[in-house]
This record gives C-alpha cells, structure tokens and sequence, in this order.
C-alpha cells in the first residue's frame, strides 16, 4: 500500500506545482508591479489560464488512466480520483497563493501552508476512524487539503478585490509558455529521484522505494519551509526591478544566498549526526537507511535551496528564459549519470547532485549577465 501512496505524493507534486507554480509566479509578479493593487482584473486572467491547464490535465490524466492506474498506482483504482482532485485543488490553490504574495498577505499565505497540512493530518484521522486504514482514504487526504488550505488562507478577507482596467489573459500567458517549462525541469529535478528509484529497483527491492522516499522527505524538510520564502522573494524583488532599485535587489539576494549558506552548514550536520535518528523515530527501523545516503540527499535540498532562489531573481529580471535554460539543462544530466555505479540509492543521490550543480551553476553565470546588463541599461 506505501508504495502507490509514496508515487501519488511524488505525482502530485510534479503535476501540481510544476504545472501551476508559473501560474502562481506571473499573478504575483503582475499584482507586484502594481504595487497590490487591481487584484481582480489580474485574477480574472489569470483563472481563465489556470481554468484550461487544469481541464487539461484532467483529461490526460482521464485519457491515461489505465497506465496510471497499473503502472504507477498498483492497481489501487481510487487514487485515479485523488490525482484529479490534487490537480483541481492545486491549481486552485496556487492562484489564490499568487493574488496572496502579490498582494503582500504573507500571513494569509502562511494561514495556507498550515491549513494544508493540518487539514491533511485531520482528514486522515476522521478517515481512520471510518474507514479502517483503506488506501483509498489517504489519497482523499491528499485531494482535499488543498480546499482546506484555501479555506484558512481567505477566511474573513474582504478587502482583496481590487478593481482596475481590464487585464487580457495574454497578459498573464505571454511567458507562461517559458515558466511552464522552467516549472516542469524544476518539479522533475525535485521529484524525479524518487520516481528513478521506483522504475529501476529490483523485484527483491520492493520496499527501497518506500525507505528512499521516506528519507528524502527528511532531508528536504528545509525545502518545506522555503516555500514561504520564496513566495515573499519574488515579489519583493519585483517590485525592486519596477522601481528600478537595482542595488537593493542586489542586497536582498546576497542576504538570502548568505541566510542560506549559513541554514545549510547546520542541516548538513544535524543530518549528518541525526538523520538516521529522525527516520528510525518517524517511519520505524524497518525504513532506515545509511548516514550516508541521509547526507547526500541533504546536499542536493542545500542545493536547491541556492537554486530556487536563485530562479527567483532571473524571474524578477524578466529572464525567465534563462531560468527555464539552465533547469532543463540540469535535468539533461540526470539520465547520463543515473547509470554510474551499482548501488541503487548512491547511483540516484550522485546523479541529483550533479543535476542541481550543474542547474546552479547555470543560474549563477545568467543572473550575473542579467544584472550586468540591467545596470549598464540604467547607467
């Protein structure tokens, strides 16, 4: 049963942020740059692309059920269902998040993240109680969190309407096209090990997806976290870039790259010293695995931490280009390193380090070119 779960949680992730993260990121840019005002024509906009990625999704998914259902979900039929209620409430959920971070109502945007998970958590035990641990139950909890994050983020909010001129939903899909494919590498790069580790183990590994999946999830508890920062990131160093104060934009991300390098060297230890610890207390002896595959999987969510943020300023620059250049490359790695070595987990770990190395580095040397050519465009 862990198994199917661990590939709807892995799923949902790369069809729900990685469809809809971009979604997020231009309504909350476009709303930035109007200093938070004229939510509603952006929102309006913004739902009739959201609106026709998600019908579409679900109709692939609808077309694609057999191969979901068998390959990917172990014949557990119910969480077809799940996967189209995760993409629904996703998307959703993401364009309320954007109007949210453009808007400034971090708070709010906190209230969802919390919502989400609690909801998820208190779905599960009602489930328990009725339901007698069905699998079924646990991808209902999965699909319905994202409404109850919507719930907490927008309870007694009345003042986001916001009219203004009317915006054209080119507007808001003019670029959706390059943040769509910067959003998919991104997503892969952050789901695929898993994914990897299910397709190539062995029949006797039946259980190495389930104990890799599990330790991922701890070594990218800082990740989790992150998500607020960069929801508050993008706007803010919009608004910068539409002020045109390219040296508090250069500020305000060297004092995030420092905030990071500084979190990182603690994870990197508490996971070094007790991150078998953590998994053995969370998912019992049964799921632990080495030190060492704890470590390695906390440097590439170090990793990612110095990427993301990285995409946000590329974002900010209107160089989502670049941003969408250098993760594809990154995951253009990822199947030429796969295959060195013979351990399953070490083969996986050293190809999503090399991935996001190679993805950062990239975002390093096309942010540096950007802003170098922002500040000789304002000299």
């Amino acid at each position: 049963m862990y198994t199917p779960l661990g590939m709807l949680w892995a799923l949902s992730f790369l069809l729900g942020p990685g469809i809809f993260h971009p979604l997020e990121q231009q309504t909350a840019r476009s709303i930035a740059s109007r200093f938070g005002e004229e939510t509603t024509p952006v929102f309006k906009a913004a739902s009739i692309v959201g609106g026709i990625a998600t019908l579409l999704i679900v109709i692939s998914a609808l077309c694609f059920n057999s191969w979901l259902t068998e390959d990917i979900f172990s014949d557990q039929r119910s969480l077809l269902i799940a996967i189209i209620l995760v993409v629904i409430g996703l998307g959703s959920a993401h364009l309320v998040k954007g109007v949210l971070a453009g808007t400034g109502r971090f708070k709010n945007y906190s209230r969802y993240l919390i919502g989400e998970g609690l909801g998820r958590l208190l779905v599960t035990a009602i489930l328990v109680i009725f339901a007698s641990g069905e699998v079924w139950m646990y991808g209902l909890a999965l699909g319905l969190s994202p409404f109850i994050g919507i719930s907490a983020a927008l309870f007694r909010q009345k003042d986001l309407i916001k009219p203004g001129p009317k915006v054209k939903a080119k507007e808001i899909s003019g670029s959706l096209g390059v943040l769509l494919i910067a959003s998919l590498a991104t997503a892969m790069v952050l789901n695929v090990s898993p994914l990897t580790v299910e397709l190539l183990a062995e029949p006797n590994q039946k259980e190495e997806p389930g104990k890799f999946l599990n330790a991922l999830l701890i070594a990218r508890i800082p990740l989790f976290f992150f998500q607020a920062v960069q929801a508050a990131l993008l706007p803010r160093l919009s608004q910068l870039m539409a002020s045109k104060e390219l040296e508090k934009f250069k500020h305000e991300l060297m004092r995030l790259l420092g905030f990071v390098t500084v979190f990182g060297a603690c994870f990197l230890f508490l996971i070094a010293v007790s991150g078998q610890w953590v998994t053995r207390i969370a998912f019992g002896s049964e799921y632990e695995i080495s030190r060492q595959d704890m470590t390695l999987l906390a440097i590439s969510s170090v990793g990612l931490m110095y990427a993301l943020s990285l995409t946000q300023g590329l974002l900010a620059l209107h160089r989502q280009g670049y941003s969408a250049a250098a993760w594809v490359s990154g995951i253009a790695t990822f199947p030429a390193t796969i295959f060195l070595g013979d351990d399953l987990f070490l083969r996986v770990e050293v190809a999503l380090i090399v991935t996001v190395f190679i993805t950062t580095s990239l975002l390093v040397f096309f942010i540096t070119k950007s802003y170098k050519s922002q500040k000789l465009e304002h000299v």
